[in-house]
C-alpha cells in the first residue's frame, strides 16, 4: 500500500473484527454476567434472555436479568455466593441484580417473584450484608433477615 497510515488502519480494523468475532472486545454487560448454575431440573424450565427463550438443563448458566419460567416443572439454582433458590411449578422469577464483590464491599441480590413459589436459602451475601438481599413481589418487598424462607405469589 502506498499510504502507511491506511495500511495500519486496515490491519487494526481486521484485528478488531477478529477479536469481536471471538468475543474479546466488549466487556460483559450486566445482562451477560453469569450469576448461577442450574443444579436440578424436574420437568421443563425456561430462561428468557432478551428476545430468546431457552429450555434449561442441569449445568447451564443463569445470567443477571434472566427471567426463569416453569410450567409443571421446577428448577434448582446455586448462585456464585452459595445462595440456593428453588423455583416451583407455574412460576416466573427474575434475578434483577446480583453483585458479589466482597473484597470491595459490593454486595447486592434482588429477586422478583412475579408468580408461583420460590424457596430461598441464603448464601454469603445475606450473611455479610442482610440489607443487600431483597425479594420483590407484586404486593411487597421482603428484606431478608433469616437464612431460609418460602415465598408464594398466587395468580398472574
Amino acid at each position: 500500500m502506498k499510504n502507511p497510515h491506511r495500511a495500519k488502519s486496515a490491519i487494526a480494523g481486521l484485528c478488531l473484527a477478529v477479536a469481536a468475532m471471538a468475543g474479546w472486545v466488549l466487556p460483559a454487560t450486566a445482562q451477560q454476567q453469569e450469576v448461577a448454575l442450574v443444579k436440578v431440573v424436574d420437568g421443563e424450565a425456561f430462561a428468557q434472555r432478551a428476545e430468546q427463550r431457552a429450555q434449561l438443563d442441569v449445568g447451564e448458566a443463569i445470567y443477571a436479568m434472566d427471567v426463569i419460567e416453569t410450567a409443571q416443572g421446577s428448577v434448582g439454582l446455586t448462585f456464585k455466593d452459595g445462595t440456593r433458590i428453588s423455583i416451583g411449578p407455574n412460576s416466573r422469577v427474575q434475578f434483577t441484580e446480583f453483585v458479589f464483590v466482597p473484597a470491595e464491599g459490593r454486595l447486592s441480590f434482588i429477586v422478583e417473584l412475579f408468580r408461583g413459589t420460590m424457596q430461598y436459602i441464603s448464601g454469603v451475601i445475606a450473611k455479610l450484608s442482610p440489607d443487600a438481599v431483597k425479594v420483590k413481589t407484586p404486593v411487597a418487598t421482603v428484606a431478608v433477615r433469616g437464612t431460609r424462607f418460602l415465598a408464594e405469589v398466587a395468580g398472574d
